[in-house]
């Protein structure tokens, strides 16, 4: 027997570099191109407390034939908390990826998803993995794939475009103990509303890299064609080595989605170039969120998990364990004593922690951990927040861009 779920909705929206609505634009050039970006954004009724979902890879189908264009890929797949996508006012976005797209008509987009997603009933700690029905066709990897027939053919080019297209979980359907997905078009009601957009994580290569510190701009490179501009402001927080082209990063920030460009709040560099286990996807597990029951002594913490990367969590929380190898650094990127960090965590609960994560026990021995202080997180609404204080490995950039800062 079938049992039709009313969730409510999971969105993914497609927009060209100036947005203002969905639909079509004007007759594209030949042989031109323009941008063209992927967000997520979820709506749901309250059955479930959180609905953690992996994305692969979306991309275009252009009318006529031809190969698929690329929005977005992670090989090891993003995990995401369709809860966070919604709250009280309605939608919230979460970019995904961008590139640079031939100009043109597209007729649908496919979505890869990941073979089970855990739904948390609502008040319940503990989420049961649901798998998608085997009725779902699967691509090479084995991922389910979904693909979707807008209702009219979208132009994409230096008009203003924006393809929107709702996950709707108002109409998945329960198979016995399996679930199959329904996906439509949906309307990015609040997409150019700033406060309705949640920062993200993305790692890439330099190039193109201007400005005077800390006011600068560069090209992320993330594979696969995912590019995307990144700016930064005496509010971003900078740590690891100063920029350079070529160099690796992980950049921590929001899309401005009319002018395409990542606001970065915080940029880790990685290295002088982006090895495989560096690459999109491929960093360690690491939860980001509020740090509870703080214990200094034994040097532990629990972390709510709003951002995870590398595991689907199956509870609410993570338990978090640092040891004498573990590295802390302060909301500016500074690395500090143990001491430091936990005092610091106890006046600001919030932190991210990268390590190594064990099932069983729910736990994440933390290789780094870092505090974040929530009020100072700068997005595309011209920051209007207190700014970060630099630290000592924070910004050197006078050298290569001319000028202090």
């Amino acid at each position: 027997m079938k049992l039709t779920v009313k969730l409510t909705a999971l969105s993914l929206l497609i927009g060209a570099l100036a947005l203002s609505g969905c639909g079509g634009g004007g007759s594209s050039a030949s042989g031109s191109s323009s941008r063209a970006a992927v967000l997520v954004t979820d709506s749901f009724r309250e059955d479930f407390g959180h609905v953690w979902a992996t994305i692969y890879h979306v991309d275009l189908v252009p009318q006529g034939g031809g190969a698929a264009v690329v929005l977005f890929d992670d090989p090891t797949g993003r995990q995401i908390d369709l809860k966070t996508l919604r709250d009280a006012s309605g939608a919230r976005y979460s970019f995904l990826g961008s590139a640079t797209i031939p100009d043109g008509t597209y007729t649908g987009v496919n979505i890869t998803i990941g073979s089970t997603m855990q739904l948390f009933k609502n008040g319940v700690a503990s989420g049961d993995p649901i798998p998608v029905d085997s009725s779902v066709p699967v691509d090479s990897n084995g991922h389910p794939l979904i693909a979707v027939t807008f209702k009219t053919p979208k132009v994409v080019s230096s008009a203003t475009t924006n393809i929107c297209i709702d996950f709707d979980l108002a109409h998945f359907v329960l198979k016995g103990s399996k679930i199959v997905p329904a996906l439509v078009e949906g309307d990015g009601t609040g997409l150019h509303d700033p406060a309705r957009h949640e920062q993200d994580e993305y790692r890439g290569t330099i190039s193109g890299l201007t400005g005077t510190a800390p006011t600068l701009s560069f090209t992320l490179n993330r594979g696969n064609g995912m590019t995307v501009t990144v700016n930064t402001t005496a509010a971003t927080a900078l740590f690891g080595a100063t920029l350079a082209e070529g160099g690796a990063v992980e950049v921590t920030g929001t899309l401005d989605p009319t002018t395409q460009v990542l606001v970065a709040t915080q940029v880790e560099v990685k290295g002088a170039g982006l090895p495989a286990h560096e690459a999109e996807g491929a960093r360690s597990p690491h939860v980001a969120g509020a740090a509870t029951s703080i214990n200094a002594t034994a040097g532990t913490f629990t972390i709510a998990t709003t951002l995870v990367r590398g595991f689907t969590p199956r509870q609410t929380t993570v338990n978090v364990v640092t040891t004498s190898s573990t590295v802390y650094r302060g909301d500016a990127g500074a690395t500090q004593t143990a001491t430091a960090f936990f005092t610091a965590l106890a006046a600001t609960p919030n932190a991210t922690v990268e390590g190594t994560y064990d099932a069983t026990s729910n736990t994440l021995t933390a290789t780094s951990v870092k505090v974040v202080d929530t009020s100072k997180l700068g997005g595309w609404e011209h920051d209007p927040h207190p700014f970060r204080g630099h630290g000592s490995d924070d910004w050197g950039n006078e050298a290569l861009h001319g000028g202090p800062h």
